[in-house]
């Protein structure tokens, strides 16, 4: 038989909490796990424990792994509970006790649809919880045919299990809001009820985007109906408490839901008949979501609406592709459209939209992609505002070969205001002006990329560009990283350039600094100023004996011994000796510390 996935015990210890991993090795190991049934990929077992009747347990597999756990056990601490534990341990460790059985599917396989009926009427009888699943799977399956397997073979080559996603998501609800109180290292009752929507969606709407991009609109359908359905039901299931606490994020992941479904809408040709199916059915999810208005404008309007054909005809107006109230989802849905334009090959009416819209980064990407160079280059000199705007636009020219362009619209963005992606745009310009040839330029990026970073790294880099010239620019580059904040870059340089008092100094104005640059310093300075590290290394270790921190004596002690370390270097172990005696005099009455000193005589 065919095994989607092997179990590894990391996979499991993932899945479990420390505490229920350990208490469920003591029940594999002790045989509680009993009547181990495997079909296909789905493991069930039996697990004796606290209650006289057994826990029933069951796994579901998948590709990418555990896609779905269960115990009729009333654990809810966060992760899989210890009969899980056991459970996959033992399909692990004892694959041989496990009976194999064939899979639901290949048993109902040759079945009639009467006979079908007849299964489904005996099961639904068993309980009321088996009705309940009865009837969800009704409702859920009603006007949605599938195939008997529940995949959807895409026409983009990939495959499309809509039952395992329905699987993945309804596991993620299950764990959601049921985190670990302890996570933060101390008891916060709120971070246990912490629900990450991206979390749930994220892999299977990023499927979608790739289905679109793969031209497959209809199993893009499929899939965005079946998460939109799962994602409703999964919120109705949660406590109520939970929902609450969430509820600013479950509202942005209801507008990021929302925006897929308009992209995938506006990528079908609906006639008037299925736009208001669709319609209805918004207005169905509506009522588990928060607002999905996006997505009912995008139906009403198609592209038809005649503002939008205006814009996209190049007729700019200040309302864009809007004939009266601009709304707060505009730039969401002018994005969405683009993609599909961009996807569909329809390249001016791409440029002609996202001007109308305002999408300015979006507009010149697009000019550069389409070959207009010298437009690209003015328009990014003229509107892109943000350095990473501009360093996308400059590696679209660049791939294209045009490589001038690339660097014209680069050195552009060192001159803009806003700092965030500068260092990263410098960095780049300066490898491809480094690469052309095109030495003055690279060595403007490279100053660029050190005042904007002052990383040792970037201040090589200009030193090796500088050549002769370097005792000219270095005192600028020193200049400049003294005025900067922080000690870590400013020690990395002084040491490099063998700047022992610099280097103290800039530790002891910061006053905050690592373990490990502090060492650095010592281990550079130790030799021509031994007392300023001596003196670094017991003040370390007298905060912590001085606090009386029992746990931390070890730290201290170790700090001391470095300090000893330095004493020996410059054969003054006497002076060392007289300063341990006065520790010990102070903490004498620590009986935890003494021992440790005494051992560092």
């Amino acid at each position: 038989m065919t095994q989607t996935y092997v179990i590894k015990e990391t996979d499991v210890q993932a899945l479990a909490s420390a505490k229920s991993f350990a208490r469920g090795q003591h029940y594999f190991h002790d045989g509680a796990v009993l009547e181990v049934t495997r079909r296909g990929n789905l493991i069930t077992a039996f697990v004796q424990g606290n209650d006289y009747e057994p826990y029933r347990v069951q796994v579901t597999l998948a590709d990418f792994g555990i896609a779905e756990t269960s115990c009729t056990c009333p654990y809810e601490q966060g992760g899989i509970c210890k009969h899980i534990v056991a459970t996959l341990l033992t399909a692990i460790h004892q694959p041989e006790t496990i009976t194999e059985k064939p899979p639901i599917a290949t048993l109902l396989a040759d079945l009639t649809a009467e006979q079908l009926r007849q299964i489904l009427l005996a099961v639904a009888e068993v309980g009321p919880e088996f009705t309940d699943a009865v009837e969800r799977e009704a409702t859920w399956l009603r006007d949605r045919p599938i195939t008997p397997t529940a995949t959807i073979a895409a026409t983009s080559g990939a495959t499309v299990d809509v039952a395992a996603v329905r699987r993945e998501m309804r596991k993620d609800f299950r764990l959601a809001g049921k985190g670990d109180p302890l996570e933060h290292g101390y008891y916060d009752e709120y971070a246990a009820m912490e629900v990450d929507p991206d979390e749930i969606l994220g892999p299977h709407l990023g499927k979608i985007q790739e289905l679109l991009d793969g031209e497959d609109v209809a199993t893009a359908v499929s899939l965005i109906t079946t998460i939109f359905d799962t994602y409703i039901d999964g919120l109705t299931e949660l406590d109520e408490w939970v929902y609450e606490y969430n509820q600013d994020v479950f509202y942005e992941a209801d507008l990021t839901l929302g925006v897929t479904l308009a992209e995938v809408l506006l990528s079908l040709e609906l006639t008037p008949k299925e736009q208001k199916k669709w319609l209805d059915k918004i207005e169905e999810w509506s009522e588990g979501l928060s607002d999905l208005e996006i997505a009912e404008t995008a139906v009403q309007h198609g592209w038809t609406y005649p503002p939008l054909v205006a814009a996209m005809q190049g007729h700019l107006t200040d309302m864009g592709a809007w004939a009266d109230e601009v709304p707060d989802y505009f730039e969401e849905l002018a994005q969405a459209r683009l993609r599909i334009l961009a996807r569909q090959g329809r390249t001016q009416e791409y440029l002609h939209l996202a001007e109308a819209e305002g999408q300015v980064t979006l507009y010149v990407n697009m000019m550069a992609q389409s070959g207009d160079v010298g437009q690209a280059v003015v328009e990014a000199q003229g509107y892109l505002l943000y350095p990473t705007d501009v360093l996308t636009a400059a590696q679209i020219l660049a791939v294209r070969g045009e490589i001038e362009a690339a660097l014209t619209v680069a050195e552009h963005g060192l001159s803009l205001e806003q700092a965030a992606g500068k260092v990263e745009l410098a960095r780049w310009l300066r490898e491809q002006a480094t690469a052309v040839g095109n030495q003055p330029l690279a060595l403007k990026a490279a100053q660029a990329s050190f005042t904007g970073s002052y990383e040792l790294a970037d201040y090589t880099a200009v030193q090796q560009l500088t050549g002769n010239d370097w005792p000219t620019i270095q005192p600028q580059l020193l200049e400049a990283l003294a005025k900067s904040g922080g000690a870590s870059h400013k020690v990395a340089i002084y040491l490099h350039e063998k700047m022992l008092v610099q280097a103290m100094q800039a530790l002891d104005k910061d006053g905050f600094w690592l373990d490990r640059e502090l060492r650095q310093v010592v281990e550079a300075t130790s030799e021509q100023y031994p007392d300023w590290g001596v003196q670094k290394y017991q003040q370390r270790a007298e905060a912590i004996m001085d606090a009386g921190k029992a746990g931390e004596y070890k730290t201290a002690v170790a700090w001391l011994s470095d300090a000893r370390a330095i004493y020996q270097q410059h054969n003054r172990l006497p002076e060392w000796q007289r300063y341990l005696d006065a520790v010990l005099q102070t903490h004498h009455r620590k009986y935890k510390l003494v021992p440790l000193l005494r051992a560092i005589r």
